[in-house]
């Protein structure tokens, strides 16, 4: 299956008609010296399903080796409405939203605050994802990276924004911190979109009762 991967990982929306950014730096973590124990992370190659928990090991930097305990919770496929009253680019305009639920814990010694974890959505025709980083207030699906802090012990409920250019579909998602690593991959049923109101429909149903009276 050919592989190509999304270079470009982060997107600043804007609200309509809202003014100023957010200029705010990101912390440097705090790194350890100490040995990280793998014995017990996940190994490369292992499939698993939607729900099922992983223990993760990667080194962000030269410095900073990060330890998660990740499970990938649900999948959502979104209608391209979700991001109405946002400014788009044409690269969003023309591909497929989905909302991807996680739960992490820092299961390392490293404070990994701001660290953007390498779980990259994978399509049907072998591309993979990163997450888009939203600015604003996107109540919707805040996506980002870590929160600042997570220090060891840290708990987070996370969602994340991929973005799938049109005609294709998640194949699943992948943790591949480098390329040549054999992924760690999650898989399951994807929520489809909510249906749209039949507006037509109500308003024939209008129409019928303001005759009836």
């Amino acid at each position: 299956m050919r592989r190509t991967v999304v270079l470009t990982t982060a997107l600043m929306l804007a609200a309509t008609g809202c003014s100023g950014s957010d200029s705010g730096t990101t912390p440097t973590p705090a790194t350890t010296s100490g040995a990280v124990d793998t014995a017990a992370a996940t190994d490369p190659g292992t499939d698993l399903e939607l729900g099922d928990e992983a223990t993760l090991v990667w080194q962000p930097a030269t410095s900073l080796t990060g330890v998660l305990e990740l499970s990938v919770d649900a999948v959502a496929e979104q209608r391209q409405s979700v991001f109405d009253g946002w400014i788009r680019d044409d690269v969003m305009a023309a591909s497929r939203p989905y909302f991807v639920t996680v739960t992490l814990t820092n299961a390392g010694e490293s404070d990994l605050a701001g660290q953007d974890v390498p779980l990259y959505l994978r399509d049907d025709n072998g591309t993979l994802g990163a997450p888009w980083t939203l600015g604003g207030d996107f109540a919707a699906c805040q996506s980002g990276p870590l929160p600042t802090p997570f220090g060891a012990g840290t708990d987070a409920g996370m969602c994340l924004v991929y973005l799938v250019p049109d005609g294709a579909r998640i194949e699943d998602l992948v943790f591949e911190p480098t390329e040549g690593y054999d992924p760690i991959t999650w898989s399951g049923e994807v929520q489809a979109p909510e249906k749209k109101a039949d507006g037509k429909k109500n308003q024939k149903q209008d129409g019928k009762k303001r005759k009836r009276g």
